[in-house]
């Protein structure tokens, strides 16, 4: 393989995509408080988050080579286009630049940064066999990226509710993911949501999640906390979708397109976060 298809792998591996969307939570979790003026402690901080969360991914791939096996033969594992070693080796290198700029920032980013590892590391080398607990891992760890940019703008209070939504958002998706994957990790001794529960009680597990994220939005609006702008933007463009969604998982979960219900999941992740601009804008 040539330099170029290498660092491509590389980039897949660690899900380039998905950090940017840990990135954008960061930025989002800091309300636009930028201390002083300056943006540099939030832009560590969204560095950090990445950084770390691309180690979490690289050591995924590592421990679940098997299952992607049968589930995602074109990862860059499964293909051989990155051997074990070079993967294991870039997780713990992102990880350590990741922990190393989160106590720059400060010393409870620090601590925060290296309890996000501790779960990614945890979910990575436990988490197919750990079951829901397994899915709640990877959902606080999601929603912690909000909570991050908060701690390094010194807003901590205005982080909690896009930290809340998305860890439920994360929760329900993390169970709809673990459906798809059913064959795969049933094939190689796995213990996850949707073997322990089944396929019927997992996604109309998440459809409940998914209704209950919808009641919970409105209340940034009620406590004034976000302007006008956020509930008309939560309502028409997130709250009729998940409305959609939830409705597909609960009343036919075993023909439900689970991999669009995924992507527009993740679609509604982004449009979540820009209600919540809107809603901090002035």
């Amino acid at each position: 393989m040539s330099a170029g298809e290498r660092i491509r792998a590389g980039l897949e591996l660690v899900r380039i995509g998905n950090l940017s969307m840990v990135g954008l939570s960061v930025l989002v979790g800091s309300g636009g408080m930028w201390p002083g003026g300056g943006f540099w402690r939030v832009a560590l901080a969204m560095a950090s988050a990445m950084l770390i969360a691309g180690g979490g991914n690289a050591l995924n791939d590592v421990h679940d080579i098997e299952a992607d096996r049968r589930n995602r033969p074109q990862r860059p594992l499964p293909s051989q286009r990155l051997s074990l070693n070079t993967a294991r080796a870039l997780g713990l290198i992102l990880m350590s630049l990741g922990l190393a700029s989160g106590f720059i920032v400060s010393l409870v980013g620090g601590l925060v940064a290296t309890a996000v590892a501790g779960l990614l590391w945890l979910y990575a080398a436990r988490g197919k066999k750990m079951g829901f607990f397994g899915n709640i891992l990877v959902a606080a760890a999601c929603g912690t990226a909000f909570v991050y940019g908060g701690l390094a703008s010194g807003a901590i209070g205005i982080s909690l509710y896009p930290a809340a939504f998305a860890f439920l958002m994360h929760l329900a998706r993390e169970m709809v993911k673990d459906v798809q994957d059913l064959e795969g990790d049933t094939m190689v001794g796995a213990r996850t949501t949707a073997m322990v529960w089944g396929r019927t009680r997992t996604l109309r597990t998440a459809a409940a999640l998914l209704v209950f994220l919808i009641l919970l939005t409105p209340w940034p609006y009620i406590s004034r906390v976000y302007g006008l702008k956020y509930l008309i933007a939560v309502i028409g463009g997130v709250d009729i979708i998940l409305g959609g969604l939830s409705h597909m998982l609960w009343r036919n979960p075993e023909t439900a397109d689970l991999p669009r219900i995924s992507l527009f999941l993740k679609i509604e992740m982004l449009v979540g976060m820009m209600a919540v601009c809107l809603g901090v804008a002035p």
